[in-house]
């Protein structure tokens, strides 16, 4: 079972005759039948429920059924009547609806995940055995899911598993129809087979399920337990002959199917053979339909017999030429409804902690995964509307036939630690391009690891020592750290090491914990900025920059911020004469402190100052005489400036011009301030006090500046840093709230923190005379797709999206060139310059009767002297009765 839209989410109106994913068929004699059990006033469990365990037996060749709630409770129940020891271990397929894995837990036992074979999307018998030996050699009992339909080889995987038949139970929710060979499921095959009549099941009646069984009293059991563990003809005794007396032996839940159901299901099951040949039909005409479509693989059965034809499931390959979130995404925009199944347990931290993974992973399921699409399946189903799916795919799939799609590259990675965490890291990021991170290696101070000379198939290439070496001599972009008990002077060492030699360094506390539970890979997903950009990341810093840091007295205003923050990092390891780091909140330059050096108030280094404070900065300048200025200290909350215009320009533009004045006359070598793509064009008071501070800092680049060399770079969204888009939309999902987007085509160019920081870092290296550096990237990201795919990693596909209009200043796009600049290329094949085509405004003329009118809170002569500075810039007041102030905003760039 899956939870989905019956009818799909279409995102255009005019996409014509949608196709839905499932269809619900109740037949005429279903609800006549329903309507007689209603009249009859007997609802509960009773004669109605008898007839149907009868029949349903004899339908598949059982000698007993009893019919309960769902097939969840079928499972719990099953579990419970096998008798296991408390806390015994209960493998189950990583790949598969996670109320199974609830069932096991509640039964009070604990699962212990099994691998899949990415062609069948079930367990081989490799992988039990590799499941077996995770929880010690002696499993108690076994889960065999019927995937999709497909027959499961439950001999075999019971004598991998070490397991008699009757410790295995199947779960049969997708398999009323299937046979292994000649069995049938539910005829004995193991001690229990659990059955579901959820609304898109073969057959559907709105819920409740069915255990059959050969072991009277197995059924029993399961019988007494449903009704609370109350003796067996406990619902009887309303009935004439009937008695209040009862008793209770053992422990029971309430999971009785009624009568009602029970009589739609009696119905149902009369159309259940017709039913089942128009599915074989439907499965046999895409298989014809589909198999000239390169990339789309359907899944294979692991052992003869016949399929229920429950899903129609492909696989999304590499050649196909689009990934599987994006053919939802254009099935979806066509009317096509399409789902998958399942999320693999072990991606849910709940399952993270409750679960036993194998040492060596999953990696068939990791695999297999992001591939996994099924398609529409029941027997409504027109051979019109499958040929226009097939057509559709066909389509989608051209573009990449003849040719195949070559795999993403990622930043090259160095993995640090060949441990059993290292290992599973390094194998995950193997399997999972999307990740954006490529292996390349491993460093290891133990000898023995490093005498092998191989981990996974990759190089053990030195010790923790060589990082530096290492990372130079392999190219490296990217250091993760997988040794969790790792010192933390340790941690520095390397990651100083790696910053200085050029490749970005991963703080990962989430990994570390990860690590503890047992899981890696699926915890980097959180760094997984490719899927969500649709392109690689960029590595930008190079060792070059390095020449502009080491040795020198370096500046940070801002420093406790996001981006302060990672600049830090960065430049402590380029080994700075000084790092001063300077910012107006206390708490926060305290905290950068202590991850900088592990302690704090031990320096000098630490600046408590704001920047509008011109004596103040004067005073900083003149005593630290810092050679090398970053300046990030900003306001940027775009909606609150545009009600405090004054304290936009106090800060942006006047703030800015105190560094800049101090910064000459200390003879400051280089200063870089962050800009924003706001300042592209501005029409919010954010993006005029940005254009503004750039216009400050480039002019003062050129002519007079006495050898001080100044510039600027231009962010887009900033993912990772603090209040930005990401953590906004996080906290509404978090939350269980609507999403909130400004408009529906909304679009902003999109780059990680990391790219950030190397923006800044290589603008410092390469400014000559006052540029404006911005990242030269692709195009950018439509805020609704960056949402829905984000949603989508965190295992919430159906994000609700609340469209609340764009705000004053918002624009629907922002681009990082004005429509007065072109695009310059540099010697660095990721960034480029925003070269002016019509003379700057004359800043001199109007900076100081601006300046005025902030100091005594003109909100109205602010906005007039932005609006004669700046070409399309509102003068008037915004009107904020529309604005959805309320609304939380993304307020880092």
């Amino acid at each position: 079972m899956t939870v989905h839209r019956l009818h799909p989410r279409r995102r255009r109106e005019s996409a014509p005759g949608g196709i839905p994913f499932a269809v619900v068929r109740i037949s005429p004699e279903a609800r006549r039948a329903a309507r007689r059990v209603l009249e009859s006033g007997w609802v509960t469990t009773g004669h109605e429920t008898q007839r149907f365990e009868a029949e349903f037996a004899a339908h598949v060749g059982a000698r007993r059924a009893v019919a309960v709630s769902s097939c969840t409770a079928a499972l719990e129940l099953s579990l419970r009547a096998l008798r296991l020891p408390d806390g015994a271990p209960v493998l189950v397929p990583a790949l598969t609806f996670c109320g199974a894995a609830e069932a096991v837990i509640h039964a009070g036992l604990r699962p212990v995940l099994v691998d899949a074979d990415p062609a069948t999307a079930m367990p081989t018998p490799d992988a039990v055995e590799r499941a077996a030996r995770a929880c010690g050699g002696s499993p108690q009992a076994m889960m065999v899911l019927h995937y999709g339909g497909a027959p499961a080889p439950v001999d075999d995987l019971a004598e991998a598993a070490g397991l008699p038949a009757n410790r295995v139970v199947e779960d049969a929710a997708h398999a009323l129809g299937t046979s292994v060979g000649d069995r049938a499921v539910g005829s004995g095959l193991s001690a229990a087979a659990c059955f579901s009549f959820y609304a898109t099941k073969n057959l559907p009646v709105g819920e409740g399920g069915m255990v059959t069984t050969e072991d009277p009293e197995l059924a029993a059991r399961i019988g007494r337990a449903r009704l609370h563990g109350m003796s067996a003809d406990a619902w009887r005794r309303h009935l004439p002959g009937g008695t209040w007396r009862y008793s209770v032996e053992e422990a029971g839940l309430k999971a009785n199917m009624t009568d009602v159901q029970a009589a739609i299901g009696r119905a149902q099951l009369g159309h259940f053979h017709d039913w089942q040949q128009r599915r074989n039909a439907v499965a046999a005409r895409y298989d014809e339909a589909l198999a000239g479509v390169p990339g789309l693989e359907p899944l294979t059965s692991p052992t003869p017999g016949r399929h229920a034809r429950h899903l129609y499931v492909v696989r999304v390959l590499d050649r196909y030429g689009r990934d599987r979130d994006q053919l939802i995404e254009l099935l979806a925009d066509d009317g096509i409804g399409t789902s998958v199944h399942f999320i693999p347990l072990h991606h849910m931290p709940y399952f993270q902690r409750a679960a036993v993974v194998p040492p060596d992973g999953l990696p068939g399921v990791e695999a297999l995964f992001p591939q996994l699409l099924s398609l529409p399946m029941y027997p409504d189903l027109s051979e019109r509307d499958v040929d226009r799916v097939c057509d559709r795919l066909a389509r989608l799939a051209a573009p990449a036939r003849g040719r195949t799609r070559p795999r993403p590259r990622g930043l090259r990675t160095l993995v640090i630690g060949a441990g059993e965490a290292g290992r599973s890291l390094a194998r995950d990021l193997a399997h999972t391009p999307e990740f954006g991170l490529d292996p390349v290696g491993f460093l290891d101070d133990d000898p023995a690891r490093r005498d092998d000379g191989l981990a996974v198939g990759l190089p053990v290439l030195g010790g923790l020592d060589d990082t530096r070496d290492m990372v130079r001599a392999h190219r490296v972009e990217a250091v993760v750290v997988a040794i969790p008990g790792l010192a933390a002077n340790r941690f520095r060492q390397v990651a100083q090491a790696a910053e200085g030699a050029g490749a970005s360094v991963r703080y990962l506390p989430s990994f570390v914990a990860a690590l503890q539970r047992d899981v890696v890979g699926s915890d980097m997903r959180s760094l997984d900025l490719s899927a969500l950009t649709g392109r690689a990341e960029l590595h930008v810093v190079s060792p070059d920059a390095r020449s502009v840091i080491a040795g020198r007295r370096v500046l940070v205003t801002g420093a406790g911020g996001s981006i302060g923050t990672e600049l830090c990092h960065q430049i402590r390891a380029f080994a700075p004469s000084r790092l001063f780091l300077l910012d107006h909140d206390e708490s926060n330059l305290h905290r950068l402190q202590l991850e900088l050096y592990g302690d704090a108030l031990q320096g000098d280094d630490v600046v408590i100052s704001d920047i509008r404070d011109r004596p103040r900065i004067d005073q900083v300048f003149r005593e630290l005489r810092p050679e090398v200025v970053f300046h990030a200290a900003a306001h940027k909350h775009l909606p609150l400036l545009e009600l405090h215009p004054c304290e936009g320009v106090k800060t942006n533009v006047c703030g800015t011009e105190n560094l800049v004045r101090a910064a000459i006359a200390a003879g400051t070598a280089r200063f870089v301030l962050i800009s924003t793509d706001k300042a592209a064009d501005p029409v919010s008071v954010l993006g005029a006090t940005k254009r503004l501070a750039e216009l400050v800092v480039c002019g003062s680049g050129q002519g007079t500046a006495p050898g001080t060399v100044f510039a600027a770079v231009r962010f887009g969204v900033v993912l990772g840093s603090r209040g930005s888009l990401l953590s906004v939309v996080n906290r509404q999902l978090t939350d269980g709230g609507p999403v909130t987007v400004p408009h529906p085509e909304a679009t902003r160019y999109v780059m990680t923190i990391e790219e950030a920081v190397g923006l800044v870092l290589e603008a410092a290296h390469m400014a000559c005379h006052g540029e404006v550096f911005v990242l030269d990237l692709d195009g950018p990201v439509r805020i609704a797709d960056l949402v829905r795919t984000y949603a989508r990693s965190q295992h919430m596909p159906d994000a609700d999206i609340r469209y609340t209009g764009l705000r004053p200043g918002e624009k629907c796009d922002e681009p990082m060139l004005s429509s007065r600049e072109r695009r310059t290329r540099t010697g660095h094949p990721a960034i480029a310059v925003a070269t002016p085509v019509t003379r700057p405004v004359a800043l001199a003329r109007y900076l100081p009767a601006l300046q005025a009118a902030a100091e005594r809170n003109d909100t109205a002569g602010v906005r007039r002297i932005l609006a004669a500075l700046l070409p399309g810039f509102p003068a008037a007041a915004p009107d904020w009765a529309q604005a959805a102030l309320a609304d939380p905003y993304a307020d880092d760039f």
